[in-house]
């Protein structure tokens, strides 16, 4: 999709301009039923069996649904589930719809959404709405952890956050905030790896020479071609890539 702007250019719309993006949006998740809301989860649950279920415990991809409730029997294993069952819903005790609203909520928050913010649009306690935020963050997480590149290449950026020293008001105590003895400790890396035209992978680092995640230092040791003007003199890679690899 393109867009015009000036004397007829053209440039490329980004991805979350488009409409491909707003596959979850907030005001179609309020006007769905409990059936329709519940039959969107399971859509998106079982997505890589075309939203029909399967077993979450032998993976049999026959099962019937009981009349007398909403729940499926494994023909494998007689084991019932739900479509909550083995996720971070299970033993839900409010309704599907009120969680795709807190999943359209959280995920669409271009800034990040709070737990009291997130606790007054859902109409539900303060720790209810932590609970449930902390836990889409620990399943952020884990998809994330287990998110490798396809093999293109991809570039690699980071920027500084938090342990801001303020310097005195007079200028004779003022010290050399960069001295890593007038440093607060509190200080994070937040590094980037973005593949092109594929996943974006975050990681958070105390220092950008030597990374605390294990997978991190792996994609940096590989081969890959990387794209970026200034990773070169930057921190991000020194000592790992020579600069013949990179393009």
């Amino acid at each position: 999709m393109m867009l015009a702007i000036g004397f007829g250019a053209f440039v490329a719309q980004h991805f979350l301009l488009s409409a491909a993006a707003r596959t979850l949006s907030l005001g179609a998740v309020a006007r769905m039923t409990d059936e329709e809301a519940a039959a969107t989860f399971q859509r998106i649950r079982w997505a890589d069996n075309g939203g029909e279920p399967y077993c979450p415990r032998c993976g049999c991809l026959d099962a019937r649904k009981l009349a007398t409730r909403p729940v499926w029997q494994c023909k494998g294993c007689s084991h019932q589930f739900s479509v909550t069952s083995g996720t971070i819903f299970a033993d839900r005790k409010r309704s599907i719809r009120d969680y795709l609203l807190a999943i359209a909520i959280f995920t669409n928050g271009a800034k990040g959404h709070s737990a009291l913010q997130l606790s007054r649009d859902l109409d539900c306690q303060y720790k209810t709405a932590f609970v449930l935020a902390h836990k889409l963050r620990e399943v952020i997480e884990a998809e994330q952890c287990n998110a490798e590149f396809a093999g293109g290449e991809y570039a690699i950026d980071g920027a500084y956050f938090g342990g801001h020293v303020k310097p005195q008001n007079e200028i004779a105590k003022r010290v050399d905030r960069r001295a890593a003895e007038e440093q607060t400790g509190k200080r994070q890396v937040v590094v980037v790896m973005r593949e092109h035209n594929g996943r974006t992978l975050p990681f958070v680092c105390t220092r950008p020479q030597t990374p605390n995640k294990p997978r991190m230092a792996r994609l940096l040791a590989t081969e890959r071609p990387m794209k970026n003007d200034h990773v070169m003199s930057g921190p991000w890679l020194s000592g790992r890539r020579s600069p013949a690899k990179l393009k």
